[in-house]
């Protein structure tokens, strides 16, 4: 699983010379190892930073590994292409991409206006109007008549009007759309490795620049997942994915090339792996992670209704024997409606689960997360709360507003939440506040992420979410942009490249090259990447992917007794060498301690039975000092000569075993980021 292909061929054979070479920085100070070698002595940034430095082949360029805008490669990607190669598949005969976008478009058509008569229309249900937010308003971009998955969608919609053009006839036309974007989205393949991730194409109309044809916009953006061909090996089979975009930020790689390979792994695949670009990775088959076609429309008719929507769709088709294609509406996925925020009255079974249940159920893995990056759901919310379209302008995905300022049934469940985990409801630092919680729910709405409003539907560049910053700025309503920029600013003839928003260059591409990074370089087994790896006879473990402190998810000690011991898989020191002659861990403690004055400890056992070490006790840490809802790092005493000596062997049956010993209904507590240190 570690082999490599191109440039990047030699990283496994350098890589251990490279940690060796560690030994050469410079650093305050060291002290005599294990058998007279010395040991050098680095704080763990140090050694994180060095060693992806000296172990990648070369560093990640986030425009080049993460996120490609540049115009001259992204031109290659038509989306006339994309919609051919998915009518190929479906094997549909007489089908044109002309007619596919056509009938696309004409969904947001009404029934009695639409072009085709067997297209799902937005009128097809009628709204309810007990469903609409906010109620009672006189604006007629604020009283959707049509609905999808039984709730309500402003219809018709002016992008509709797109049903009666064909985009291209004219690849230069206002009506034709151009690629802007394609995006790595590695950091969504699940811990389990169920699939590799999401790989995205944005399109663009081209006659809506944003700072001329405002109205005129509309994005379609192509979000594949993509199936891991080896689910059995969890995310170890995605490495060829991971590896290609890697070596996409080769420097010797010129631009033509690397549209070339871009071209190939989205319409072709790589070796065992299906293309990008398939009829199965757009939502045909439902559930949470299959993929979708999304649109961000601004598209403007000379009536109302003036919103700016987004909305999802799903790819559907048919058999060998019965074929068949079609993009068709579907609940826009993590969107609850904003009704059920609302403390009015309400009979709806809907809204009476969501409260008492649905949403103070999320409320622990909204407030884990310290990291914007890792705002999340615990698991997908489900298909009858999403609403059919996410917006902000009006207030259909405000929750914030929903909630309201006084007294409810939903607020006092989630404080309930909060207070069973320690907060204070005060909005300081590590004590979430009610509306804190809310706002992180409607940043994962779709238009929450790509535009955050406050309570009255204003643009909040301070949109306090509980983190020491706000949500980051957005390009007002989207993430990327039909406006150009040099690729270097120093370079008249680097080229030009379309603009991405504040928020990915500051927040969310760092972020996704460190998951990136961390997949490359770092053991799974030592960072808890692995669901079900680490095992308790005591206490009940799961990976929680909130309270992180590298790679992906860290485990969570759920119910732990008064004595837990946490077992781990067996695993090789082969990549790790030479080992350090400590072993450190990052530990959270929770603030729910029914006995303050004692906290607990844990204890460090090693096994090496090829070497003859059985459970070798390591060191014990009392708990009593560290700040309780924080990570804190725990180095126990020094390993044995003997031992360092054995695991600089390589041997492939190390594990190692840590006894938690608390109070009984304390908890939960997260590990994370176990390391051989010093």
């Amino acid at each position: 699983m570690r082999s490599w292909s191109g440039p990047a061929g030699a990283w496994r054979r350098a890589r251990h010379a490279a940690l060796l070479a560690l030994a050469a920085l410079p650093v305050a100070c060291s002290e005599p190892g294990p058998g007279g070698a010395e040991r050098v002595a680095l704080v763990d940034g140090d050694t994180a930073s060095a060693a992806q430095a000296l172990g990648l082949p070369f560093s990640i360029d986030e425009r080049k590994s993460l996120i490609v805008t540049d115009v001259d490669i992204v031109s290659e990607f038509k989306l006339e292409d994309v919609l051919q190669q998915l009518i190929d598949q479906s094997g549909v005969t007489g089908l044109s991409p002309t007619t596919l976008f056509q009938r696309f478009m004409d969904t947001h058509r009404t029934g009695a206006d639409g072009v085709f008569g067997d297209v799902p229309h937005c009128d097809d249900v009628a709204a309810s109007t007990a469903d609409i937010h906010p109620p009672g308003s006189s604006n007629p971009a604020e009283q959707p008549t049509g609905s999808t998955n039984g709730w309500p969608i402003l219809c018709p919609r002016a992008v509709g009007s797109e049903s009666a053009s064909d985009p291209f006839a004219d690849p230069n036309a206002d009506n034709a759309y151009m690629a802007t974007t394609l995006s790595n989205r590695f950091d969504l393949a699940p811990p389990d490795g169920s699939n590799c991730g999401e790989y995205r194409i944005v399109f663009a109309r081209r006659g809506g620049h944003p700072q001329a044809n405002g109205l005129q916009r509309n994005l379609i953006i192509f979000e594949a997942r993509l199936p891991n061909p080896s689910p059995g090996l969890g995310r170890a089979a995605c490495l060829p994915v991971v590896e290609f975009w890697l070596n996409q930020s080769d420097p010797a790689k010129s631009a033509a090339t690397r549209a070339s390979e871009l071209l190939a792994f989205y319409f072709d695949g790589l070796p065992g792996f299906e293309p990008v670009v398939h009829i199965d990775h757009y939502g045909h088959a439902p559930g949470p992670d299959q993929g979708q076609i999304r649109t961000n429309e601004f598209l403007n008719g000379q009536t109302p209704p003036l919103a700016w929507s987004l909305r999802e769709f799903r790819l559907t088709h048919g058999t060998s024997g019965n074929p068949a294609l079609d993009i068709v509406p579907s609940f826009v996925k993590d969107n609850p409606a904003a009704r059920l925020f609302s403390p009015a009255a309400s009979s709806d079974p809907r809204v009476t689960s969501f409260q008492s249940a649905v949403f103070p159920d999320v409320v622990e893995r909204l407030a884990a997360a310290e990291d914007i990056n890792r705002f999340a759901y615990p698991q997908a919310l489900p298909d009858a709360i999403n609403a059919g379209e996410s917006l902000m302008i009006p207030l259909q995905n405000n929750y914030l507003n929903a909630l309201g300022t006084g007294p409810s049934t939903l607020r006092t469940n989630i404080e309930s939440k909060l207070t069973a985990m320690g907060s204070d409801l005060s909005g300081t630092a590590g004590n979430l506040s009610v509306d804190q919680v809310v706002a992180r729910a409607q940043t994962l709405a779709c238009s929450g992420c790509h535009e955050p409003q406050d309570r009255e539907g204003g643009i909040d560049d301070a949109f306090d979410v509980g983190l020491s910053d706000p949500f980051p700025t957005t390009l007002v309503f989207t993430h990327t942009s039909e406006e150009k920029e040099p690729i270097d600013a120093n370079d008249p003839n680097s080229g030009e490249r379309f603009k991405i928003s504040p928020a990915l260059i500051n927040v969310f591409l760092p972020f996704r090259k460190t998951v990136m990074a961390e997949y490359l370089l770092n053991d799974p087994i030592l960072g808890f990447e692995t669901p079900g790896a680490w095992t308790s006879p005591q206490a009940q473990l799961a990976v929680h992917t909130g309270r992180v402190v590298e790679g992906i998810s860290s485990l969570e000690v759920r119910t732990p007794t008064a004595f837990n011991a946490i077992v781990g898989p067996s695993f090789s020191t082969a990549g790790l060498t030479p080992v350090g002659d400590k072993i450190a861990l990052d530990l959270f403690v929770s603030k729910a301690q029914p006995n303050p004055s004692w906290i607990g400890t844990i204890e460090v056992l090693i096994s090496i039975p090829s070497a003859g070490i059985d459970n070798q006790w390591v060191g014990n840490h009392v708990l009593n000092g560290h700040t309780p809802g924080t990570f804190a790092t725990i180095t126990f005493p020094q390993l044995p000569a003997a031992t360092v000596s054995a695991l600089d062997a390589s041997p492939s049956d190390v594990k190692l075993q840590f006894n938690l010993n608390v109070t009984p209904g304390s908890g939960p507590y997260y590990m994370d980021n176990i390391r051989f240190v010093n």
